[in-house]
């Protein structure tokens, strides 16, 4: 299924890429170790244009796959795409969920490789003059609800500025209200979810803790996120509590609609571009290029 999609999307940004083959040329370097971990690697596409620039700009991608798998290279489609448009950018794998780990591996062990990995980051670009001094975070599925709670729980913590966030169909609201039940917020809090606890309101405090939705406010950094019309994975109930938290604040966002899709996002090419243009301007208007 992961292969099947890999694929579609590979097709899609190719199509929507139709001048990208005389953009900006990059270079790769592969498996830069971030943290102490199996899975703390980072790979990093610099193109040749970030070597005359004064300053640079870097989006941070995090692939999806349930928490529970996926690597790093599923989004090099988009690492290429921005590296030909003269963004510097990057691709993170982290620690996995499994049963064998719970409470072990969570959501929080997640973002502090996010925290890490940009950590690296920074290290890279003093070691290469590259002087990175903003950082975006990307990420698809569960990648984007890293994404998200690092950068709406924690962005004062990056050794580079936050600059903004994008990401596409990231599980945003861990209640039992949007999934049924608190199992999702068990597993990525690694908390064991009693009936006591649910009937204390103790299960609500857990899950908003590995919600985005709820940190975000008027000081939420610039968003952009995508949401399928007919994603049976991570279902409406997300976006709605996206659209809805965004609506009661002032922090600037852009919601695009996949309205035929299902999770991969394979089926609207139009809002594809819709969300590539809207990725551009934000890194124009943010990254100041």
């Amino acid at each position: 299924m992961q292969t099947m999609l890999a694929y579609y999307l590979t097709f899609i940004l190719a199509f929507t890429s139709v001048f990208g083959l005389a953009g900006d040329k990059y270079e790769v370097y592969k498996d830069i170790r971030y943290g102490d971990a199996e899975r703390d690697l980072v790979t990093i596409y610099v193109p040749e244009s970030a070597y005359e620039n004064e300053h640079n700009g870097c989006i941070l991608y995090i692939h999806g796959g349930s928490w529970q798998g996926g690597e790093k290279e599923d989004m090099a489609p988009h690492c290429k795409k921005l590296a030909m448009k003269g963004y510097i950018t990057a691709t993170m794998s982290y620690s996995l969920y499994s049963e064998e780990v719970f409470g072990e591996v969570t959501a929080f062990t997640m973002i502090d490789e996010v925290d890490k990995c940009i950590d690296a980051i920074k290290d890279f670009s003093d070691e290469h003059g590259l002087n990175i001094t903003k950082m975006a975070t990307s990420g698809y599925s569960a990648g984007g609800h890293i994404s998200m709670l690092y950068s709406y729980s924690r962005p004062q913590d990056s050794s580079i500025e936050l600059a903004f966030t994008a990401n596409r169909v990231g599980p945003s609201d861990m209640s039992a209200d949007a999934w049924g039940s608190y199992s999702l917020a068990s597993m990525l809090a690694g908390v064991k979810i009693t009936d006591e606890m649910i009937e204390s309101g103790e299960a609500e405090r857990i899950a908003d803790s590995v919600s985005p939705v709820a940190f975000i406010n008027d000081d939420t950094i610039p968003s952009i996120y995508a949401y399928a019309g007919n994603d049976i994975l991570v279902n409406a109930n997300n976006r709605k509590a996206m659209n809805a938290a965004f609506d009661a604040c002032s922090a600037e966002h852009e919601f695009i609609f996949f309205p035929f899709s299902g999770h991969g996002l394979i089926l609207d090419p139009v809002s594809e571009i819709m969300y590539y243009r809207a990725l551009y301007s934000y890194c124009q208007e943010y990254f100041g290029y």
